[in-house]
């Protein structure tokens, strides 16, 4: 398939992706935000957000849609094995990674292929569905703080949502989800060591945190 057949194959994608989104996304939860200047409408950007639910993909990616780009979400490998949901991510250029295996490398390279090209990346840093009793977000790992050290140059922006249940059978309630976006996050203008990738995902996590409690609309005690 030559150039001028990939950039209309893509687009046909893109097409498709964006009705998607904004259907689906309507479906599990009943969203509200605001359009932030946060977001850029071209060019690569790096969206990190908190994990509450299976379902918030869906609010996450009507959010960006809304801003007239499209999402290439990291997501956890499991989705991909769902007969028809599987082969729609797929299709429209959705990342799987395995947690706890030396393939999700695989996946990091994936994103940094998707920012190479432009293109918006959504990043879960925490890499799991919070476990914190509150719901606050949890411990983040080093995922995005690698890409942002490989792309200096790219804008990470901060997004926390609210609302969000867990489980299949909270999408039948249509809870209420708001989400809110922050200033891209300051980070160390280091290189991937050890301690920089310690330090930027901790600022991640707490401009990620920031934005949650935004949208609760209450600070969270200290813990």
């Amino acid at each position: 398939m030559g150039p001028w057949w990939r950039r209309a194959w893509y687009r046909c994608r893109l097409g498709a992706g964006f009705a998607v989104f904004w259907v689906l996304g309507r479906i599990p939860h009943r969203v509200s935000f605001e359009l932030s200047p946060s977001i850029p409408r071209t060019g690569p950007a790096l969206v990190v957000v908190n994990h509450q639910a299976v379902t918030e993909t869906l609010a996450v990616a009507r959010f960006v849609v809304a801003h007239r780009r499209f999402p290439h979400f990291l997501i956890t490998a499991g989705v991909f094995r769902v007969p028809l949901v599987g082969a729609v991510a797929r299709a429209m250029g959705q990342i799987p990674v395995a947690r706890g295996t030396t393939s999700a490398r695989a996946a990091v390279q994936a994103a940094a292929d998707q920012l190479r090209a432009g293109h918006l990346v959504v990043i879960y840093p925490e890499g799991r569905i919070t476990r914190e009793p509150d719901q606050r977000p949890g411990p983040g790992k080093a995922g995005a703080a690698l890409l942002a050290a490989e792309f200096p140059d790219v804008p990470v922006i901060p997004v926390g949502q609210w609302g969000a249940r867990p489980g299949w059978r909270a999408a039948l309630t249509r809870s209420r989800v708001r989400l809110c976006a922050g200033p891209p996050v300051e980070l160390a203008p280091a290189g991937a060591t050890a301690a920089s990738t310690a330090d930027n995902t901790a600022a991640v996590m707490a401009a990620i945190t920031a934005e949650v409690e935004r949208a609760r609309g209450a600070a969270f005690r200290a813990s």
